[in-house]
């Protein structure tokens, strides 16, 4: 077994019935369904392991993973690829700037006092790519998730670079529309975002349809760089076991490619990430929700 950390990313179109890291364990099950996806020997545990992920439907038959599993070496190829994708990405985006600002100055003006220029990083890294430009290429036909509502993934690495580090999380409010947020999942503030959702600013309901717009508009660009950048993506996939449901992977990919665009734009001086891992808002455009 190696040394290194495994990690588990997950993104879910809806409300996932069953969260993954309910599910899965990434320091046991990592290393074993990569040993089981190459073909790898098990002892009497492994394999006793490795039948309860069967009955649970994390695993084929054949103890081939549903989802990809993928080795510090074939994650860190993944990675080099995802960047690349990312990069395009932030040079679509800073085209794009005076557009975004149109709609980001007046949001800005709505929510002062909840970290102002995070807010950017949320409409930019939360709304139009994560929530946005998932929502589009579900639409486009991206495979449903394997299992519990959502696409999950493992990677073996030193950080958590390799499942990626920005994401955005959707949860209903009831009445109240939708909490998005925008952030790090591993940060303290993130579980306390959703605690109290009310704290978090409400988008005036004025303000969504030109968010909207913006979101839809710049969201099929980034769709279209995806669609291009799969060719490049998919001798990685096949590298990787479990990467039998391209969804799966694609929305790793992304994953990967929103962070490193994001740090792309944050060089350019153009972004500031959260200080305390996350930003929030309340929107009411179920569209605006990933929905």
């Amino acid at each position: 077994m190696s040394s290194a950390a495994w990690h588990l990313g997950w993104w879910a179109p809806l409300p996932p019935a069953v969260e993954p890291d309910d599910l899965i364990d990434p320091g046991v099950h990592g290393p074993l369904l990569a040993a089981a996806g190459s073909g790898a020997p098990l002892d009497r545990l492994g394999q006793a392991r490795l039948d309860v992920l069967k009955a649970a439907g994390l695993a084929t038959p054949e103890g081939r993973p549903r989802f990809p599993v993928a080795s510090a070496e074939h994650a860190k190829g993944l990675l080099a690829a995802a960047e690349d994708l990312g990069g395009a990405i932030a040079r679509l985006l800073s085209g794009e700037w005076s557009r975004i600002e149109v709609e980001y100055e007046p949001l800005r003006a709505t929510v002062a006092g909840s970290g102002e220029p995070t807010i950017a990083f949320l409409v930019v890294g939360g709304l139009v790519l994560d929530v946005g430009v998932r929502r589009l290429l579900r639409l486009q036909g991206v495979a449903a998730p394997p299992f519990g509502s959502a696409y999950a993934w493992l990677a073996e690495g030193e950080t958590r670079a390799v499942a990626g580090v920005w994401c955005a999380r959707v949860t209903p409010v009831p009445a109240r529309g939708h909490l998005v947020r925008f952030g790090r999942p591993d940060a303290p503030q993130w579980e306390l975002a959703a605690l109290d959702p009310e704290a978090a600013p409400a988008l005036p309901a004025a303000r969504e349809p030109a968010l909207r717009a913006l979101v839809e508009g710049v969201g099929w660009s980034m769709v279209k760089l995806v669609e291009d950048a799969v060719p490049a993506l998919d001798p990685q996939r096949r590298r990787i076991p479990g990467c039998d449901d391209e969804g799966a992977f694609l929305a790793w990919a992304y994953s990967l490619a929103i962070d490193a665009a994001l740090g792309n734009l944050s060089g350019r001086g153009l972004l500031a990430p959260p200080i305390d891992g996350v930003v929030s808002i309340r929107v009411a455009d179920p569209a605006l929700a990933g929905i």
